[in-house]
């Protein structure tokens, strides 16, 4: 997906997909190689922390 589409999608509900894992929360940023997710309540990650996901390491992004 272009960096140009994922803007469009800040501020967002979203969920991603990598290989290990699958995340949902705002996406608050993105650029050239990674975006950044203010996460739910999710395995790994208290409530309100933030995830950064290499865009190589992407398998889908979706709007929730």
């Amino acid at each position: 997906m272009m960096v140009e589409e994922l803007l469009s999608l800040v501020n967002k509900e979203v969920q991603i997909a990598s290989a290990l894992e699958t995340i949902s929360g705002t996406l608050v940023s993105v650029d050239g190689t990674a975006v950044t997710i203010r996460t739910s309540e999710v395995f790994g990650y208290e409530s309100g922390s933030y995830a950064i996901i290499q865009l190589r390491f992407m398998s889908y992004i979706r709007l929730l």
